[in-house]
């Protein structure tokens, strides 16, 4: 279903409405959501047993017929006391796609709240490609919320060195997150498989790469709050290249205030962390600069005998107080790089 907050954003004038999917006790219904002056009011329409609909007490052949009726009709329609008309409806976007629009084919891996497949999307009129499909298999209210908030933040952006989202098939349970596939698996696997093999060169590239991506995130407003290895995606179809992904953690804003009770990157946490409960662009590039972990006794790990000097002391600034860490303009644009 979608959110109150993305009702509350896509009803912008009086008399605009919107209809919404509603999973209640097994039975699939609809919320129709207006925007009358200052209020958004809703009311349920109930899906019938012999296949109809039931709103406000009266019975409909089709969600159409109840829209014929309260818009092209104009027909005044009271919900909770509140005398409203349907004048404008608010129209899918582009990224709000429909179910026969996405094939799944290959199960990819599964999380807390889903599971990943390969798959396909087809646009209208348009040829179908490889995606990724998050199909949302936790139907609580909770998780249809993170999974909604991912989607708000990704539609955003656009960028080489960040996973692209197509959209959500949100018809009917469960939701599909419809996103680029990215075919080389994850960095901390591919330096796992790869060993010593990864040169010096296409590390740092690595690095850079990511760097750029979370640059364009922070240009944006946009706090990560979960950089890590394993939420960086290698693209192996030009080069190797980093993709920045897992939007779940993530938040549009430049600082943000915790729930120190709910599950956090404790490794990666920047250790002013414990104490504010806030997180912020700073803490973004203390988790980019945390090579590999950090142990259980506080101590971090020493770069690597192979890392070059100068990213060594890169990855120290990064993880160093926080008023003297870089920006990710300067990571981004660090001349050693090359």
């Amino acid at each position: 279903m979608l959110p109150n907050e993305d009702t509350a954003n896509l009803l912008k004038n009086s008399g605009q409405f919107l209809l919404r999917a509603l999973e209640r006790n097994g039975a699939n219904n609809i919320i129709l959501s207006v925007r009358w002056g200052k209020n958004i009011v809703n009311t349920v329409i109930s899906k019938c047993a012999n296949g109809g609909y039931e709103c406000q007490g009266t019975f409909f052949t089709s969600v159409k017929d109840i829209v014929d009726l309260y818009q092209v009709r104009k027909r005044q329609l009271n919900i909770n006391g509140v005398k409203v008309t349907l004048d404008m409806p608010v129209r899918r976007k582009r990224w709000e796609l429909r179910h026969k629009m996405v094939k799944l084919e290959k199960e990819l891996g599964s999380g807390s709240y889903g599971v990943v497949y390969r798959g396909t999307l087809t646009f209208p009129a348009k040829k179908p490609f490889v995606v990724a499909v998050k199909e949302l298999t936790e139907m609580g209210v909770e998780a249809s919320n993170a999974l909604w908030k991912e989607a708000r933040v990704m539609q955003m952006y656009d960028h080489p060195n960040v996973v692209k989202m197509y959209g959500v098939a949100n018809d009917y349970m469960p939701y599909y997150l419809v996103m680029e596939l990215v075919l080389g698996g994850s960095v901390d696997d591919y330096l796992a498989k790869k060993g010593s093999k990864v040169s010096v060169k296409a590390r740092t590239q690595i690095l850079y790469e990511a760097s750029v991506g979370l640059e364009y995130l922070h240009s944006k407003d946009c706090l990560h709050r979960d950089i890590a290895c394993r939420n960086l995606l290698i693209d192996k179809v030009v080069k190797v290249t980093p993709i920045v992904a897992d939007f779940g953690m993530t938040r549009h804003t430049t600082n943000y205030k915790i729930d120190p009770n709910k599950p956090m990157n404790l490794r990666w946490l920047a250790p002013e962390v414990y104490e504010s409960a806030v997180v912020n662009k700073s803490t973004d590039v203390y988790a980019f600069g945390v090579y590999d972990k950090v142990v259980n006794n506080g101590y971090r790990l020493k770069p690597p005998d192979l890392m070059p000097r100068k990213i060594g002391d890169l990855m120290e600034e990064c993880i160093g107080p926080e008023e003297s860490r870089p920006t990710f303009t300067v990571v981004a644009h660090f001349t050693s790089y090359s």
